[in-house]
Order: C-alpha cells, then sequence, then structure tokens
C-alpha cells in the first residue's frame, strides 16, 4: 500500500520536524538516553516493559553499578540479579536479561531486528527499540504511548479489531520512522519522541492537546472526540488465585526477630525467589508454633488476581529446620530480610511488620 498523508494540515514531512525539534527541547534526561549504548538500552527497555519510567529509574541505576557490563551480568549467580531486581516485578524479564546476557557475552551483541529477536524477552517491540535507539536503525515500535498517539492521529480505532487495528499501526509507525530517517530526523530521536508524547502530552485521559506539536495533524482532535480513540481494550479474563502462607517469628533473648523464609523452586511460580512457606519445614515447628493471628493481602499480577492469607506463629527456637532442607530454608531478620523477593512478598513482609507492632490490618 502507498505511504499518503496522515492528515490534512501541516504535511507529515512538516509535523515529523515540529515532533524532532519538540523533543529536542522537551524530552526527560533519562539514564539511558544520556549513554545510549547497545547495553543500557537493552536493559532499560526490558525494565520498561509493563512499567513506568519512575519506578525504573532507581532499579536501573541500581542495576548499572552492580552489573556495568555485560559481561559482569553474563557471569552473576541468578540470584544476585533477582536481588539486585527484588521489588520491580515480572522476575522473567530478569531471568530473561541473565539468559540474554549470557548468550550475547558469547557471540556479541545482535546487530538487527532479526537477530534481537532471538534474544529472550524481547519481542517485536523492544527488538525495534533497541535496534532504533541503539543502532539508528529506522525500525517501527508499537508500545502504548506510540499505539494511542499514532491512533489519534491517523483517526485509527480498535473498533475495527484489536489485530486489524494493531497491524495499521505497525505499519504505519514503520513508514513514518523510515520517512523521518529520509528528512535526517534520525530513528532513535524520532521513536522517543512518539514515545514521549504519548507519555507526556497525548495522555490516556485529559490529554494536553494546546501544547502537542502535532495537533494540527491529529484528525482525533479535528474532530472534536479525541477521548474516543484508540477506544477500549478487550476486556481482560481474570483468573482468581487464593493463597495461604505461614510466617514463623523467633524472638531472640535481645528481642531481635527473625522470620523463616523458603526458596521458590525451580519450576514453582517466582522460582528463585524468597517467600513464606505454603509448608512447615518439619511436624516440629508445626506443633510447637503458638499462633499468633493472620494478615491478608490482595495484588494484582498480568491476569491474575491474587488473595493471600498469611498465618503468624511464634516459635521458641531456630532448630526445627532438618539438615537436607537448609538451601532451602533460611532465618532472616523480620524488620529488614536480606533475601530477594516478589512483589507478594514484600506487600506481605509490610502488612506482618504493621501487626507485630500491635496495628493488625
Amino acid at each position: 500500500m502507498p505511504e499518503q498523508e496522515p492528515s490534512k494540515g501541516q504535511s507529515a514531512n512538516d509535523a515529523i520536524l515540529t515532533l524532532s525539534r519538540w523533543f529536542s527541547k522537551r524530552s526527560r534526561a533519562l539514564p539511558w538516553r544520556a549513554q545510549p549504548t547497545l547495553y543500557r538500552v537493552w536493559v532499560s527497555e526490558i525494565m520498561l516493559q509493563q512499567t513506568q519510567v519512575a519506578t525504573v529509574l532507581p532499579y536501573f541505576e541500581r542495576f548499572m553499578e552492580r552489573f556495568p557490563t555485560v559481561e559482569a551480568l553474563a557471569s552473576a549467580e541468578e540470584a544476585s540479579v533477582l536481588e539486585v531486581w527484588a521489588g520491580l516485578g515480572y522476575y522473567s524479564r530478569a531471568r530473561n536479561l541473565h539468559r540474554g546476557a549470557k548468550q550475547i557475552a558469547k557471540s556479541g551483541f545482535p546487530q538487527n531486528r532479526q537477530a534481537w529477536l532471538e534474544i529472550p524477552g524481547v519481542g517485536p517491540y523492544t527488538a525495534g527499540a533497541i535496534c532504533s535507539i541503539a543502532l539508528g536503525q529506522p525500525e517501527p515500535i508499537l508500545d502504548g504511548n506510540v499505539e494511542r498517539v499514532l491512533s489519534r492521529v491517523l483517526l485509527l480505532s480498535r473498533s475495527q479489531g484489536d489485530a486489524s487495528f494493531k497491524a495499521h499501526l505497525w505499519r504505519w509507525s514503520g513508514i513514518l520512522v523510515r520517512r523521518a530517517n529520509r528528512l535526517r530526523v534520525s530513528p532513535s530521536a524520532f521513536n522517543q519522541a512518539v514515545m514521549e508524547l504519548g507519555a507526556l502530552v497525548c495522555t490516556f485521559k485529559s490529554p494536553r492537546c494546546s501544547q502537542c506539536p502535532l495537533s494540527k495533524n491529529c484528525l482525533a482532535s479535528s474532530h472534536g472526540n479525541i477521548e474516543n480513540y484508540p477506544g477500549k481494550k478487550p476486556a481482560k479474563e481474570w483468573i482468581q488465585i487464593s493463597e495461604v502462607r505461614h510466617a514463623w517469628i523467633f524472638r531472640a533473648q535481645d528481642r531481635s526477630e527473625k522470620i523463616l523464609l523458603r526458596k521458590q523452586a525451580l519450576g514453582e511460580w517466582r522460582e528463585g525467589l524468597w517467600d513464606f512457606p505454603a509448608e512447615p519445614p518439619s511436624q516440629a515447628i508445626r506443633k510447637k508454633g503458638k499462633p499468633l493471628g493472620e494478615v491478608l493481602t490482595k495484588h494484582v499480577v498480568t491476569r491474575h488476581k491474587i488473595s493471600r492469607i498469611t498465618r503468624l506463629w511464634s516459635v521458641s527456637n531456630q532448630r526445627h529446620i532438618p539438615k537436607k532442607q537448609r538451601g532451602e530454608f533460611s532465618w532472616t531478620d523480620l524488620q529488614e530480610p536480606a533475601l530477594p523477593g516478589s512483589a507478594a512478598f514484600q506487600k506481605t513482609w509490610r502488612a506482618i511488620l504493621k501487626f507485630s507492632s500491635g496495628n493488625p490490618q
């Protein structure tokens, strides 16, 4: 299909140049933009999957400090990677980064989109982002922000069906980044400009149309129905999960408190992370534990709505773990566990601290 002008008003070429000038003046200072190496851009794009920039920033800085090169990441233990990642969620991303680093350390960084798609955890959007931002290649991208901008400018709605809608947007993303490249606007600047526009101006609610450099080109704005685009996503089918966990607490003579955690085994959900056990490590701890109460926590992970009851127990000593299970279970400081855990663990731990301080939920 031949390229077409996205709208009436100023030409597509003018719009691209206007957007580029806007980005050079208004873009946020982000650490991976300051040093857009392949390694830093790859790590940032994996971290930004389903996670907001503000949340990612401190994690990115810590990750780079701990693993400044792909070789450092490749040679690290998975437990160390998960420890630095702890709290960011979606832990398969950390495991994929670690696996990808091992692959890259052996054969070098991929140099094109297809090769990047062979790296664990890298899909079409991430491959396009890495290739355009770090390699300067005119590859298309399509995340939520880009989707919103293009659908409004081009007056494309999800009502035509989600698959068809996305196919049209992918096509237009490619057309525009290639046109920008011919205008000597770098693919890095153009793609990041569209993402930045969606994040800061063309927002889901209350878009700031008066501040938008593409307002003269935006068909949804000219029709006066911008908030109807891109339209509602297909309804998410939720999976309800109920969990029961146990927290055994030991108070020493100096009144310091330890809590028992279990490392999730290979193949288990949240594998490699520490959490409160679903079962006691021995009958002795089950029999000698004195009930203290329980806390209820709820959280959402992708399509899962998780309701967790954690029962609290007091125990008189720490010697109830069989030798063969001592690598699986560990006592750690209740006030500040020094072991990597999931968002569910962090939320449960905070609830237990609140309970133990005399303020049950």
